[in-house]
């Protein structure tokens, strides 16, 4: 039997989701307890600790299904793909003050790369915070240019879009919105504007128009080339749209030869010719191991 992968699979020190009884061995089983990320932007880490290393980020308006609780964190697995009932989200840790019971299903959805929140509808009142691309909220009315949310404030509707199933008709170009990041910093399991990863900057745009082989794109560049699109040949002419694969690193084509990608070398997204990050990242990733096309 294939040893299940941690970083999808809730089970550690004895302690196993209910729905895992017949593929890990654990003492104890535990039904989950779905909760909604009720903050902007929440880490999710490795271990209880804000000091151990952050795997991703959870979204407002996100599903979490918590197993267990201890000194303030939770420890459970983001749930993605529709809300299915065993996700394929990333499992850790998360603050548990970040977590709420949902007594409301969102209604809408953030579409710019932030968005303002002002007190009244009025652009000139105060900001009381903003929202991430994809944070998901419940509306309860409109007041001119304007949609309320609840406990929160006022949203400009040219930053919110109603929640919807992505179909050929209403789909964006999901590179348009990976190139709303460029500048932004190079952050190791960010997917928000106060910072992104490679993978990240991949599984926030098809997010964000609903893409990714019928399901939510998966979080590691591993898992996305597994899952995502189709193999083209080697002398493949490329065209926008295209993930280009290394071991360990992703990119968007923007067109036949230019490669916008969140890297470490220049710490921020940044587009470059294709045949310039080949020549430098093959130096410490290999040369590329796939191009998929969606």
């Amino acid at each position: 039997m294939t040893k299940p992968d941690p970083r999808i699979t809730p089970y550690r020190d004895g302690l196993a989701a209910a729905h895992l009884k017949n593929r890990v061995k654990a003492d104890n089983y535990i039904d989950a307890v779905r909760h909604q990320v009720m903050m902007p932007v929440v880490p999710l880490h490795k271990a209880p600790s804000s000091a151990s290393m952050m795997d991703t980020q959870l979204i407002l308006g996100a599903s979490f299904d918590i197993y267990d609780i201890h000194n303030g964190w939770a420890w459970g697995q983001e749930v993605q793909g529709g809300g299915s009932k065993h996700s394929a989200g990333y499992v850790g840790y998360v603050p548990n003050m970040a977590l709420a019971r949902s007594a409301r299903s969102p209604t809408h959805r953030i579409k710019t790369i932030r968005a303002p929140v002002f007190l009244k509808p009025d652009l000139k009142t105060a900001i009381r915070t903003s929202l991430p691309l994809n944070a998901k909220v419940f509306v309860d009315g409109t007041d001119g240019d304007y949609l309320h949310i609840p406990n929160m404030g006022y949203v400009h509707c040219n930053h919110i879009a109603p929640l919807e199933i992505a179909t050929k008709a209403n789909r964006r170009d999901f590179v348009k919105i990976a190139e709303l990041h460029v500048g932004l910093p190079y952050i190791w399991g960010g997917i928000s504007p106060d910072g992104i990863d490679c993978s990240g900057l991949v599984q926030t745009a098809l997010r964000s128009v609903g893409e990714g082989v019928g399901k939510e794109a998966p979080r590691d560049t591993d898992m996305q080339e597994a899952a995502l699109g189709t193999n083209l040949p080697k002398d493949a002419t490329l065209k926008r749209g295209d993930l280009v694969f290394w071991q360990g690193h992703v990119g968007i084509m923007r067109d036949a030869t230019e490669l916008l990608h969140a890297n470490a070398y220049h710490m921020l997204v940044a587009s470059e010719p294709l045949k310039d990050a080949v020549t430098r990242i093959e130096k410490s990733a290999g040369p590329i191991s796939s191009v998929k096309r969606l």
